[in-house]
C-alpha cells in the first residue's frame, strides 16, 4: 500500500503539471537497405523511444497522433475496418509518421495475441480523488494478478492498467465502457456524471506519447489474464462506487460517442471537423449519395457538403435549429473548428492594394518576403535558332566515338529537326524509346519525313490487355485481327520470366505457330533487320544481358549493317540506365531444395542463412552476401553451370527395348520421373541414334554417363545398375520439356517450374560478382533485402554489337553519365537551346516563402492534406483568371493531392487538363493547345527513390554519404545528394515547361508558382520574376508584366537611393512614413551606429510630465503603428509601469509621478 500512496502522490503531482506536459516529436531517419526506406522512433512515454518495428513484432496495433493541442489525436480514418484488422507502420502515409508527436494503440481485435485481446483499464483522477483507498485496493489487486503488469500514469494525473485478455472481448457500449460512473446532475446538465473507470476493448484505443509515463511492466509485453481474475477486483470496486440514475437514461453530449471513431473519414479535413461535430451534438450518419452525406436526430433531417472549401449544411424539413436553405455549417455551431468563410466571397482588395493599383503609392509600401535568386546582371546569353542547332547536332553527329551524349535543357532537341532527318537518310538507327505509345507517335513521324523504311518492334504483350477477354477460339480463327502480335501472351511471359525460351518450347504448340512466323511475333525480327529505321519499347533493350537475345534478333549479328542506338530522353536516367538486378527467396529456396547436397544448394542455404535470419530489420545485407559470394568463389563454375540447369529426379526402373529390325538390344533400363514422364537409358551412342530414329524418349548418353557415375565401373552402361535407384540428371529447361517432364499447357503449370538462368554468361552468380566488384564498399552499395526479395543496382553492360550509341538526356551531368559508364570510350556533349517564338511568357515566383511544399499544409496529422493559406489564394486567383475570359485555354500541372481539389476547374471548357508532375505522358498534343500553364508547386521525390540513385551513383566513392537531410522540405547536408534531388526536381519541371513549345509556338504564358530556378528559363529575358503580392496588386495576368516592370522601377530607383537624397524622394520610393525615411538615411549616411531608444523608454519619458496620455497621441509621438504601441502599453500595463485611467487613456503610478 505503501507503494500506491508514492504512486498516488505521482498522480497529484501530474494532474497539477498536466497544462505544461509536452510531447516529443516522431524521429524519422533514413533505413538504407529495407523496402520500406524510414527508421522510424517513437516516444510513446517517458523515457521510452520505441522502434515501431519493435511494436509490429509484438503484434501491437497503432496509429499516428498529432501535436497537441491543436491535433492531439490520431488521423480522421482511423476507425472502419481498422478496428477489425492489426495496423502497421505501412498502413498510414509516411507524412502522417513525419508529423506525429506520438501513437494510440488499437484495444481489442487488432492488438490480439495468441487469442488474448488487448484491453486498458483507464482509472480517472477523479476516482482517485474521490476515493482513494478503494481505488488503491482494487489497483493492488490488479497488480498481484501477474508477475509483470503494466501500470501507466496518465497525461491528466490517472492510472491506465493494460493486459490482453484470453478469449474475451470487452463490448464497445457505453453502458459497458464507461463502467464505474457516478450520476451528478447539474442544472446545466442533468444527465452530468463523474467517470470512475473506463474500460477499452472492441473498437478502442488508447493514447501514448511523452506525458504518459510507464511505472511498471513493459508496453511490448503486457500481461495476459483471465476475465474471472481481472473483473473480480473492478467488481468490488464497482459495487463500492457505481452509482448510476434511476432511470435508464442514455449517455448525453457530454459523455464521447462510441461511433465517432467507427465512422471512416468523410474525404476532407473540413468534412471530418463537421462530421465529429455532428456526431458530438447527437447526430446519426445515415448515408453518402453523390458528395451529399445525410444526418438524422430525432425528426430532423439535415445535409452535409463540401464546396470551395466551404462546408454546407441544409435541414430536408423546417426546425429550430436548422434553416431549410443552405447555409455555412459555422453560422449554426461555433464549434466546429473550421474556419469561417469570408463575408465577401469575392477577392478582397485592401486600400494599400488600391493606392498602388491607381499610382498613389510605391509598390515596395507592402512588406515582401527575401528573394531567393534575381536575374544575373552578366551579358546576355546568345541562343541558337533551330535551324542553326541543327547543323550543331549534324557535326556532331559526325564522331566516331562509340558512346555519344548529348545533353541539353530542352526536350525533343532531335524531334522533328533536320538532324533527325538527316540521321534516318544516312543511319541505319534502332530508336529505343519509353513506352508503346511513345513508339507509335515516333513511327508515325519518321513516316512524315519519308524515312526510307521503318519498323516497329512490339513486344509480346502488344494490345494484350484489348484481346484478352474474347474467347481464345475466336481469337485463333482470325489470328492478329485487333493489331495484337501473340494470342498466346501471358504464358509466353510466364514462361519467359522462368527463364526458358519461349520460341522454341510454347511457341510450337501454340495453333496459329505458322501465322505468327508469317505476321504475329515471330516474324518481327528478320523483318526488323531489313529496315533501316528501327523503333523499340522493350527495356533497356541495348544494356542489359538478359535482353541479349532480343538485341540479337533486332540489330542482328556481324553480317548485318553497323546501327547507330538512340535512346530517347525520357529513358536516360539513372533509374531507366542502370540495372536492376536481384532474385526472391522462393529461387534460393528452389535452389536449396532442387540442388540439395549440391554446389547450388549449398549456395543458396549459406545466402538464406546469412540474409534471411538477420535480428535487426535494417541491417546491412551487403556484408554478409559478399562474404558467401567470396567463400564460395572457388566453385563458381559449378553454380554457374547448375543456375543455368533443372535437377530433375527420378527412379531407375527396368524397361527393355529392343531394335525390331535386327533383334538388337537398346536398353535395358529407364528413367521413371516423379511427373510421371519415362525416358530410356540406351547402352551406348549407337543405340542412342537408334532410339532417335524410333522418336522413342531417351537420355543423351553423354548426360546418363555423368548422372550415374557413381553407379559405374565403366563408360558403358550394363547390368552395374540398381533398379530403383534414386537419381537427380541435371539437364536444361527445353531438354526436360522435350521429354514431358514438365507441362507448361497453362500459366498456373509454368508457375510451377523451377526458375534457371537463361544466358550462361549472365546468371545471378555473374551479377553478384559484378555487384561486389564495382561497390567495394558495404556501405552505401545499392542492395536492399525486404525480407523476401534482394535487390541491387549496378552499371549497365553494353551490348557486344552496339558499335555506336547516342544518349540524350535534360537531366544527368558529364560526371554523372562517366559513372553510368565508367569503362567505356565517351563524348559528353552541351547542346544550348534554342530562342523562344515571340509573345511568349514565362512568370516565376522569385521569394523564398513558396518552398516545395509551402502550398500544403503538411503539418497536420490528417490523411487528407489541406490547401496552405499561400495555396488558398493561389487557386483563387488562378479560378478567378480561369473565369475571366473563358476564350483563353488554360492547364494545371501540380501535385496529386491537390488535383483532388480542382475537379470543377477540371471540367470547365476553357481548361485543357489538370494533371499531376509526374503523368506527361498523358499530356501529349493537349499541353500545346493551352494558352495558359500553371505550374504549381514543386514535384515531390520519395526520399526511398533519392538515396537509392545516391548510392548507385556515389556508392563506390571512397568518401561515404552523409544521409541527413529534411525529408519534405528536400534539403539534404551531402551536396551529391541534394544535386540528385535538384536535378529530379528541375528535370521534371524543365520538361513540363519543354512540351509547351516556347521555341516553337507563340502566344504561350507559363506562370511557375514556385522558386526553382531552371536552367535557361528562370535566366532568360522573357522570364519575369514575381512577388505573389505583385500578382494581388495587378489583379490578374493582364496588367502583370506592368505591374512587375512598375515594381522593378522602384527597385532601381532604391538602389539608387544615396545619402544625399532627399528624405521627402525617400518616402515616394519606398512607401514608407518619415520616421522609416529618416533611419534609411541614417543608415546610409554612416550613422547606423546610433542606438535605438526602446518604446518602453520613450512612453516613460513621455508620462513623465505627470500628464495623461492617449493612445493616439502616443502612436502621433512615437511615429509607429498602433498595434506596435498597444503592445508595448499592454506590457507595461502587466509589469505595473504604468496604469490606465479609463480606456485608451495612460499614466504613471502616483508613486513615480512623485519621483520625476
Amino acid at each position: 500500500m505503501n507503494v500506491l500512496q508514492d504512486i498516488f502522490q505521482l498522480c497529484h503531482k501530474r494532474h497539477v503539471e498536466r497544462e505544461i506536459l509536452r510531447q516529443r516529436k516522431t524521429v524519422i531517419t533514413p533505413a538504407l537497405y529495407k523496402s520500406f526506406p524510414y527508421h522510424i522512433k517513437v516516444h510513446c512515454a517517458r523515457s521510452n523511444p520505441m522502434i515501431l518495428d519493435a511494436l509490429e513484432n509484438a503484434e501491437i496495433s497503432f496509429m499516428p497522433i498529432g501535436h497537441a493541442p491543436e491535433n492531439d489525436k490520431g488521423p480522421q480514418d482511423f476507425g472502419g475496418e481498422r478496428f477489425l484488422k492489426r495496423q502497421g507502420t505501412q498502413d498510414w502515409r509516411i507524412k502522417q509518421w513525419y508529423t506525429s508527436w506520438g501513437i494510440q494503440i488499437y484495444t481489442g481485435i487488432p492488438s490480439e495475441r495468441d487469442g488474448a485481446q488487448w484491453h486498458d483499464l483507464e482509472f480517472t483522477y477523479k476516482a482517485i480523488c474521490d476515493a482513494p483507498e478503494a481505488v488503491a485496493t482494487c489497483i493492488e489487486a490488479l497488480l498481484n494478478t501477474t508477475a509483470t503488469p503494466l501500470l501507466t500514469l496518465t497525461k491528466s494525473g490517472g492510472l491506465r492498467f493494460s493486459c490482453r485478455i484470453q478469449d474475451y472481448l470487452h463490448p464497445n457500449i457505453d453502458a459497458a465502457k464507461f463502467f464505474i460512473y457516478k450520476h451528478k446532475p447539474t442544472d446545466e446538465n442533468p444527465s452530468h456524471r463523474d467517470i470512475y473507470l473506463e474500460v477499452r476493448g472492441d473498437k478502442g484505443y488508447s493514447r501514448w506519447d511523452l506525458r504518459y509515463q510507464v511505472l511498471s511492466g513493459n508496453l511490448l509485453n503486457p500481461p495476459v489474464i483471465t476475465k474471472e481474475v481481472l473483473f473480480a477486483p473492478i467488481n468490488n470496486l464497482r459495487a463500492a462506487l457505481h452509482e448510476p440514475e434511476s432511470s435508464q437514461q442514455k449517455f448525453l453530449k457530454d459523455v464521447p460517442k462510441s461511433n465517432i471513431a467507427t465512422l471512416p473519414s468523410l474525404g476532407s479535413n473540413n468534412l471530418d471537423l463537421a462530421k465529429e461535430t455532428f456526431l458530438k451534438h447527437g447526430f446519426s450518419y445515415d448515408r453518402e449519395t453523390d458528395g451529399f452525406h445525410y444526418w438524422t436526430r430525432n425528426d430532423v433531417y439535415v445535409s452535409l457538403w463540401e464546396d470551395y472549401n466551404i462546408v454546407w449544411v441544409r435541414a430536408a424539413t423546417p426546425n429550430t435549429e436548422f434553416p431549410t436553405h443552405a447555409v455555412p455549417i459555422t453560422d449554426i455551431w461555433e464549434d466546429t473548428g473550421i474556419s469561417a468563410p469570408p463575408v465577401d466571397t469575392g477577392l478582397p482588395v485592401s486600400k494599400t492594394l488600391l493606392a498602388i493599383r491607381e499610382g498613389h503609392l510605391s509598390p515596395l509600401a507592402i512588406k515582401r518576403l527575401p528573394s531567393k535568386f534575381q536575374k544575373q546582371q552578366t551579358a546576355l546569353k546568345e541562343y541558337k535558332n533551330a535551324k542553326e542547332r541543327s547543323a550543331q547536332i549534324q557535326q556532331i553527329l559526325k564522331r566516331g566515338t562509340r558512346i555519344l551524349a548529348l545533353t541539353s535543357s530542352e526536350v525533343g532537341i532531335l524531334t522533328n529537326t533536320e538532324a533527325e532527318t538527316y540521321l534516318l537518310n544516312n543511319r541505319a538507327t534502332c530508336l529505343n524509346i519509353a513506352s508503346h505509345s511513345l513508339a507509335e507517335a515516333a513511327e508515325q513521324r519518321y513516316q512524315s519525313k519519308n524515312a526510307p523504311v521503318i519498323a516497329h518492334w512490339r513486344t509480346v504483350t502488344y494490345r494484350w490487355e484489348e484481346v484478352k477477354d474474347i474467347p481464345a477460339d475466336v481469337r485463333m480463327a482470325e489470328p492478329f485481327r485487333h493489331g495484337n502480335v501473340c494470342e498466346d501472351a501471358e504464358r509466353f511471359r510466364a514462361f519467359e520470366e522462368k527463364g526458358g525460351n519461349a520460341p522454341k518450347s510454347t511457341c510450337p504448340q501454340c495453333p496459329v505457330w505458322t501465322a505468327c512466323q508469317e505476321r504475329g511475333y515471330l516474324s518481327q525480327p528478320l523483318t526488323l533487320q531489313r529496315v533501316k529505321a528501327q523503333v523499340s519499347s522493350i527495356k533497356q533493350l541495348f544494356l542489359d544481358p538478359r535482353r541479349t537475345h532480343l538485341a540479337q534478333q533486332t540489330l542482328g549479328g556481324t553480317n548485318h549493317p553497323e546501327r547507330t542506338c538512340i535512346i530517347d530522353e525520357f529513358e536516360t536516367s539513372t533509374p531507366n540506365l542502370f540495372l536492376k538486378c536481384g532474385f526472391s527467396k522462393k529461387v534460393m529456396e528452389e535452389w536449396s531444395v532442387n540442388w540439395q547436397g549440391k554446389t547450388l544448394g549449398n549456395f543458396a542455404a549459406a545466402l538464406i542463412n546469412a540474409i534471411g535470419t538477420q535480428s535487426n530489420p535494417y541491417s546491412n545485407p551487403i556484408r554478409p552476401v559478399r562474404a558467401v559470394v567470396e567463400a564460395f568463389r572457388q566453385h563458381k563454375d559449378e553454380i554457374i553451370q547448375q543456375m543455368c540447369y533443372i535437377n530433375v529426379r527420378g527412379t531407375v526402373v527396368p524397361h527393355k527395348n529392343v531394335d525390331p529390325e535386327t533383334g538388337t538390344e537398346l536398353a535395358r533400363y529407364a528413367i521413371g520421373f516423379h511427373s510421371g514422364a519415362t525416358a530410356y537409358i540406351p547402352l551406348d551412342v549407337n543405340a542412342e541414334d537408334k532410339l532417335k530414329a524410333m522418336g522413342l524418349p531417351f537420355l543423351p548418353h553423354s548426360m546418363v554417363v555423368g548422372a550415374l557415375r557413381r553407379f559405374l565401373s565403366t563408360n558403358s552402361v550394363d547390368s552395374e545398375i540398381a533398379p530403383t535407384e534414386d537419381i537427380a540428371i541435371p539437364m536444361q529447361m527445353a531438354e526436360a520439356i522435350a521429354l514431358g517432364i514438365f507441362d507448361i499447357q497453362t500459366v498456373e503449370k509454368i508457375n510451377l517450374l523451377p526458375t534457371v538462368c537463361r544466358h550462361p554468361d549472365w546468371t545471378y552468380w555473374h551479377q553478384l560478382e559484378r555487384f561486389f566488384a564495382h561497390y567495394t564498399r558495404d556501405v552505401d552499395a545499392p542492395m536492399w533485402w525486404d525480407g523476401e526479395y534482394l535487390e541491387f543496382r549496378m552499371p549497365p553492360k553494353l551490348y557486344p554489337h552496339v558499335k555506336r550509341l547516342l544518349l540524350i538526356s535534360i537531366s544527368l551531368s558529364e560526371q554523372q553519365l562517366h559513372r553510368v559508364f565508367p569503362n567505356e570510350q565517351m563524348d559528353v556533349i552541351r547542346v544550348e537551346p534554342t530562342t523562344w517564338a515571340p509573345d511568349n511568357k514565362v512568370f516565376q515566383v522569385r521569394t523564398s516563402s513558396e518552398s516545395p511544399h509551402a502550398i500544403l499544409n503538411y503539418n497536420l496529422n490528417s490523411n487528407v492534406m489541406e490547401l496552405s493559406k499561400i495555396g488558398e489564394s493561389y487557386f483563387i486567383r488562378i479560378r478567378t483568371e480561369i473565369e475571366r475570359d473563358p476564350s483563353i485555354k488554360h492547364a494545371i500541372v501540380t501535385n496529386s493531392t491537390i488535383i483532388k481539389k480542382l475537379a470543377d476547374l477540371a471540367a470547365k471548357q476553357n481548361v485543357c487538363f489538370v494533371r499531376k508532375f509526374k503523368a506527361l505522358h498523358e499530356i501529349g498534343e493537349e499541353i500545346e493547345a493551352a494558352q495558359v500553364l500553371w505550374i504549381v508547386g514543386t514535384p515531390f521525390f520519395s526520399q526511398q527513390l533519392i538515396l537509392g540513385e545516391a548510392q548507385t551513383l556515389f556508392g563506390n566513392d571512397e568518401k561515404p554519404l552523409n544521409y541527413k537531410g529534411e525529408i519534405w522540405a528536400g534539403h539534404y547536408e551531402d551536396e551529391r545528394i541534394q544535386g540528385i534531388h535538384d536535378q529530379k526536381v528541375e528535370g521534371l519541371l524543365t520538361q513540363i515547361v519543354g512540351h509547351v513549345g516556347l521555341n516553337r509556338n507563340s502566344g504561350k504564358t507559363v506562370m511557375l508558382l514556385n522558386n526553382i530556378e531552371l536552367p535557361d528559363i528562370t535566366d532568360r529575358p522573357e522570364t519575369l520574376l514575381f512577388d505573389w503580392i505583385d500578382f494581388e496588386i495587378a489583379g490578374g495576368l493582364h496588367k502583370l508584366e506592368e505591374t512587375i516592370r512598375t515594381r522593378e522601377r522602384f527597385e532601381a530607383e532604391r538602389d539608387n537611393l544615396t545619402a544625399e537624397s532627399r528624405r521627402e524622394e525617400v518616402e515616394r520610393v519606398l512607401g514608407c512614413s518619415s520616421r522609416q525615411a529618416n533611419r534609411m538615411l541614417q543608415k546610409l549616411r554612416g550613422v547606423n551606429n546610433i542606438p535605438r531608444v526602446p518604446f518602453r523608454e520613450q512612453i516613460l519619458f513621455l508620462l513623465s510630465s505627470g500628464r495623461e496620455k492617449t493612445t493616439s497621441s502616443l502612436v502621433a509621438a512615437l511615429d509607429s503603428s498602433p498595434q506596435a504601441v498597444g503592445n508595448e502599453l499592454k506590457r507595461l500595463l502587466d509589469a505595473g509601469e504604468i496604469v490606465r485611467v479609463r480606456r485608451g487613456v495612460y499614466t504613471l503610478p502616483k508613486r513615480q509621478q512623485v519621483d520625476s
